[in-house]
């Protein structure tokens, strides 16, 4: 069974993108925050993380804007090489490069069909799979 960590501050986002990634035969473990999301990546083993652009700390010093985009450099500075792609409502040309950028492997927007979604994760994980 594939496995993956959703990393989302929004909790009914959570809810919903959980029990249909578990209807489709997937493991999916939540994080809400930056560091929940980080504790874990250390404990567990994943197949691919979907982030959240826009990511709530547990420390209040840290803004919401760009956690998700912190979160995969940390991940890629320290060797991680899972799929990680940037699930967002964030449209745009800006969000989608700062992602890339950062090291995410693809840039998801939530409003596309679920179809395409499933096309979108299931292709990054067949493709992280056969390295």
């Amino acid at each position: 069974m594939k496995s993956i960590l959703l990393v989302d501050d929004e909790a009914a986002v959570c809810v919903e993108l959980q029990r249909t990634l578990q209807e489709l035969g997937y493991h999916v473990d939540v994080a809400h925050t930056f560091e929940s999301a980080l504790r874990s990546i250390r404990e567990a083993r994943f197949d691919a993380i979907l982030a959240e652009f826009n990511l709530t700390s547990e420390c209040g010093t840290q803004p919401r804007t760009g956690g998700g985009i912190r979160l995969i450099r940390d991940l890629r500075k320290s060797g991680t090489t899972i799929p990680i792609l940037v699930y967002t409502a964030m449209e745009g040309e800006t969000y989608e490069t700062a992602s890339l950028d950062a090291g995410a492997d693809g840039f998801i927007l939530k409003q596309i069909p679920i179809s395409e979604f499933f096309s979108r994760l299931g292709e990054r994980i067949m493709v992280h799979g056969a390295t």
